[in-house]
């Protein structure tokens, strides 16, 4: 069976963020195979790891205990597959951990179940399926070292210590692989309630308002770098307007971007996706596959002619860790009918001048 790629729950599996919320909000850490009656419907991309032979049998019952235990959802269920992962990738590069990664599918088995005030009603989930992927699962004894904790901790050392949110997983059953497709969404630490911005769940959640970098400060403009072959003076009020432009630039110029970007780069880059158009703290703004490789590029945008831009402190260091696979693309007269485009790579923008931005200072 040839390796499948399958698609999870959109934020249902991050790491590396801190939780702010009294109540506490967590990756819900599971996907709906066949939620709605319409087969067509169904995550038949998850369904193919039914038949890929990877499948665990005769699991002991603590273990299997750990995987029927009742989470939202109160009713019983009974514990279809278990998959362990002992050879592991991210984003294709091997996975420096010795700990092996584990999910399995339940099935939802009462005909009826307790409501919120208590009273016995229809299932109206009974025979739902889903794909389990619990961050706390452990368990290192009867020859398994399953401990996703540590797995995704490695990712989070190994990614370079950006906070990420796993899209999907690649498995190749004949090598017995999972290979994590990440995107890396904030500096680790970043507060979970200043990165998403679309609501999930009820109560106290995630977000839905457009984050406002400049009044959290959580976004310091670290450098402005200046290419070397054209150097303005930056007056302050340069830097007044650039600060008022940069947001309504910076969207244009990624769209811009991500509208023609196999034009930019090449006809034969795949798995395009606009990181930051759906996690705009992440240090990059689109990521794409190019012969098998995942590349990244940064996107600055100016409505003027000058050859300058802002790069925060985590842009810097994201830029610096992923340099070999890193390009940094600079639009000028972004809102004219033909920008301008150019391309820098890391060494290049090291080398420009740099000059650091002037001090905001906010009154009592």
């Amino acid at each position: 069976m040839p390796k499948f790629k399958m698609k999870i729950d959109e934020k249902s599996l991050f790491f590396g963020l801190h939780n702010d919320y009294e109540r506490g909000q967590t990756a819900t850490v599971s996907t709906p195979i066949n939620q709605s009656k319409d087969e067509s419907k169904w995550h038949k991309d998850i369904i193919k790891l039914f038949s890929s032979g990877l499948n665990s049998l005769n699991l002991p019952d603590v273990l299997v205990n750990k995987c029927l235990n009742k989470t939202t959802s109160k009713a019983n269920s009974k514990l279809l597959y278990f998959f362990e992962f002992k050879n592991i990738f991210l984003d294709g590069i091997a996975l420096e951990t010795s700990s092996s990664f584990a999910m399995y599918v339940k099935e939802e088995t009462d005909n009826l179940i307790k409501n919120k005030i208590n009273r016995m009603v229809n299932n109206t989930h009974l025979g739902r399926q889903k794909l389990h992927y619990p961050i706390t699962l452990l368990h290192k004894t009867d020859h398994y070292n399953v401990d996703n904790s540590d797995v995704l901790n490695c990712i989070l050392r190994q990614n370079g210590g950006f906070a990420f949110v796993v899209r999907g997983f690649e498995v190749d059953p004949e090598n017995k692989s999972l290979n994590f497709l990440t995107s890396l969404i904030a500096l680790k630490g970043t507060l979970l309630s200043n990165v998403f911005k679309i609501q999930k769940g009820v109560g106290k959640k995630l977000l839905v308002n457009e984050i406002d970098l400049e009044e959290q400060d959580i976004s310091p403009d670290g450098l402005v770098f200046v290419s070397d072959y054209e150097c303005k003076p930056m007056t302050e009020n340069d830097f007044d307007k650039l600060s008022k432009t940069k947001v309504e630039n910076g969207k244009h110029g990624e769209q811009y971007v991500f509208d023609n970007i196999k034009k930019l780069i090449n006809d034969f880059i795949d798995d395009i996706y606009h990181t930051s158009e759906i996690y705009p703290m992440s240090p990059y703004d689109i990521e794409y596959i190019e012969n098998g490789v995942k590349k990244y590029l940064e996107v600055k945008a100016t409505s003027g002619t000058t050859e300058v831009f802002n790069m925060s402190s985590g842009e810097i260091k994201f830029m610096e860790k992923y340099k070999e696979n890193y390009t940094l693309i600079l639009v000028t007269e972004v809102n004219s009918q033909f920008p301008k485009v150019k391309k820098y790579d890391c060494d290049k923008i090291l080398a420009m001048r740099k000059v650091h931005p002037l001090t905001r200072f906010y009154p009592q």
